[in-house]
């Protein structure tokens, strides 16, 4: 194998920390001090959640925060990168924080075990350490209707993007929401405070069961999910975050266009929410 080129040294002030030394090359070193300047939260650390979370310790941001109340149940081990039979019941807070530390140990996390509240939403995007929250994601159960409401309320009056990947069989879809975007509640919570899946969900992969989609759309049963899933709504979410660190914000897919990318089906799709997709 040639030689690589010589390595551009650290700018004035700012070391590369050893452990994300491979980043450069993707990176230059003011855009990984952009990135190490960084605050996310992650409500939700689950499947999509989860994934993201460590994605972000691997890339090195510098500060993240990490907001759910679920422990691993047997059920999570398809698709969460926390769960094992040796973490089942407990919190996933913990274990994804512990994996994030230890990726990074620089990394600066902060715990909510109680998740996303009426009462907490306000501290949780002032942030700790004097660094408030720059980007949200919400990938909050679809159960959690009302912290979703919460979330995206507080987000819009404080000037934050907020996004959320959605697992789609073997894909996932992306929405992002800039501060002018409409409500949340307004586009996508029905009259009986639930989410109206159908919306949002811009299409599905041919090799879907319809029978269980029509029961999840219904509020029946649960919401088909895979890993396939999670990793790429992770992947979507953090890579448009990185759009918005190092392009601007004004150069993010945001409301009211999304994306969506089936790995199985090789779509990718970039369109307008009403012009949703229609299954294959």
């Amino acid at each position: 194998m040639a030689p690589c080129a010589e390595m551009r040294l650290p700018m004035e002030g700012f070391t590369v920390n050893p452990r994300l030394q491979r980043n450069l090359g993707i990176l230059d070193e003011e855009s990984m001090r952009k990135v190490a300047d960084t605050h996310v939260l992650v409500a939700g650390v689950g499947g999509a959640g989860g994934q993201c979370a460590v994605d972000l310790a691997r890339l090195g941001f510098g500060w993240v925060t990490l907001a759910d109340f679920d422990v691993y149940e047997v059920h999570n081990a398809n698709r969460q990168i926390g769960s094992f039979d040796s973490t089942l019941g407990q919190p996933k807070i913990e274990v994804v924080g512990d994996m994030c530390q230890d990726i990074n140990p620089e990394l600066r996390i902060r715990k909510a075990a109680e998740g996303v509240t009426e009462d907490n939403v306000d501290s949780l995007l002032s942030g700790f350490d004097g660094k408030p929250v720059d980007y949200v994601v919400e990938t909050i159960d679809i159960a959690g209707a009302r912290a979703k409401e919460w979330l995206h309320q507080e987000c819009r009056k404080r000037g934050i993007v907020v996004m959320t990947g959605l697992m789609l069989g073997f894909g996932a879809a992306l929405h992002v929401f800039q501060p002018e975007a409409p409500l949340y509640e307004d586009l996508f919570i029905l009259p009986d405070g639930r989410i109206d899946l159908p919306k949002i969900v811009p299409g599905l992969g041919s090799y879907v069961v319809q029978e269980y989609w029509d029961a999840c759309f219904a509020g029946r049963g649960h919401a088909p999910t895979c890993v396939l899933g999670a990793t790429t709504a992770a992947g979507m979410m953090v890579g448009e975050m990185m759009r918005g660190i190092l392009l601007g914000r004004d150069q993010m897919v945001s409301y009211p266009e999304y994306l969506y990318v089936d790995l199985f089906d090789h779509r990718y799709v970039r369109g307008p929410v009403a012009g949703r997709v229609s299954p294959t």
